[in-house]
């Protein structure tokens, strides 16, 4: 069995997340989609996020790969940078 290297998930997450904000909808699954994808990448690094509700491009961020992404006790400010990890801020 083949495994792929830890730099080319976080590509990928970045690319579909990427792909889901340039579809500009408020479709609740969009977002529901967006955010399982940003909270797989942070309880990958070791980050509690419980039932991701929501996770929306940070306004306030330079660059387009930081998400705002809120988890059922815990919100987080999270930078995807392809083939390193990502970089996480606790909002709480």
């Amino acid at each position: 069995m083949r495994k792929h290297a830890p730099g080319l998930i976080v590509l990928f997450a970045v690319s579909l997340v990427s792909a889901l904000a340039m579809a500009q909808s408020n479709d609740d699954a969009t977002d529901k989609a967006a955010a399982d994808v940003v909270a797989d990448q942070v309880r990958e690094q070791g980050y509690d996020c419980e039932e991701p509700t929501k996770a929306s491009p940070d306004q306030e961020a330079d660059g387009d790969s930081v998400w705002k992404l809120t988890c059922k006790d815990n919100a987080y400010r999270v930078r995807l940078v392809p083939d390193m990890a990502a970089q996480i801020e606790s909002l709480d």
